[in-house]
């Protein structure tokens, strides 16, 4: 489902508020949003000058391309050849694996312009790419890396799209989240299942929200959970979260309120605690 309309360059707050329209409008038609105009619009609340009309020709030449080079080829293998030449070997897309948590890996309308990015976002280029011609991928949520699953359900073979576009089967993606998670996690062969389209956006705002926390922008990082807000606004997680920040940027009032929806909404959550530990200091911080 597209949106209404075509976008050329708008501000933050114009692209936030079309972000969570189209979210809206998605769900009232029961649809996924489409990951190309989803995440150009989570780009442009984050970026000045974006051209999300522009992104999506760029998406849509790529996909010329592996069009061109499938010829009339209707085998779903041949045809995700096709896309995987196209991106990885004629526009040259690789993974930023020197400058890994920079905010603008997790921003697709960077990842198009410097044709860099993680594996995620990688993925939604090849995702988005094949959507074009007519081919069904579907996005794999590892524990600490993303794939995309050739278009056969039976398939066990994955493309890495971090790795330029190798073709991995399902031992190397055990070996992929062992060497991610350093042993800690332990394998599952429901890692393997897709994940839909809205569950891939909310990841990439996970992402931007851990790296602009890291970084200490707290006012960026609350701006991707109010986004993660808008896409689903029955995350209590991310309430939390908010109120964490809040209390970092000495908005107490804001905090403790979210802190006590928080409890309210999932008062057998783990932290819960440590979470109400923190109110009367909180608290008292509002009072001086």
């Amino acid at each position: 489902m597209e949106a209404g309309r075509s976008h050329t360059a708008m501000d933050a707050v114009m692209a936030g508020l079309e972000f969570a329209e189209y979210v809206k409008r998605c769900d009232a038609l029961g649809a996924q949003p489409h990951l190309d105009r989803a995440c150009l619009l989570v780009s442009a609340v984050f970026e000045r000058n974006v051209d999300i009309g522009r992104s999506l020709k760029e998406l849509d030449a790529f996909a010329l391309d592996a069009e061109h080079a499938a010829a009339s080829a209707t085998d779903s293998y041949a045809m995700a050849g096709a896309v995987l030449d196209a991106v990885f070997d004629r526009a040259a897309f690789r993974g930023n694996s020197t400058r890994y948590h920079e905010p603008g890996n997790s921003l697709l309308s960077s990842v198009l312009e410097r044709r860099t990015g993680i594996p995620i976002t990688l993925s939604i280029v090849v995702i988005e790419v094949a959507r074009r011609i007519g081919l069904r991928l579907e996005g794999v949520g590892l524990p600490g890396h993303f794939v995309v699953r050739f278009p056969d359900a039976t398939s066990r073979l994955f493309i890495d799209a971090f790795d330029k576009g190798r073709i991995i089967d399902a031992t190397q993606c055990v070996e992929i989240v062992d060497r991610h998670t350093g042993g800690r996690v332990t394998w599952s062969d429901r890692f393997l299942d897709p994940v839909a389209p809205r569950a891939i956006i909310k990841r990439v705002l996970s992402n931007l929200k851990n790296v602009l926390s890291h970084a200490k922008d707290y006012a960026s990082a609350l701006t991707a959970i109010e986004l993660q807000l808008a896409l689903d606004p029955g995350d209590s997680t991310e309430l939390r979260d908010r109120g964490i920040l809040f209390a970092r940027l000495h908005r107490y009032d804001r905090a403790i309120a979210d802190f006590e929806a928080y409890l309210e909404r999932s008062p057998d959550a783990s932290d819960v605690k440590q979470i109400r530990d923190m109110l009367p200091r909180l608290r008292e911080e509002r009072n001086l």
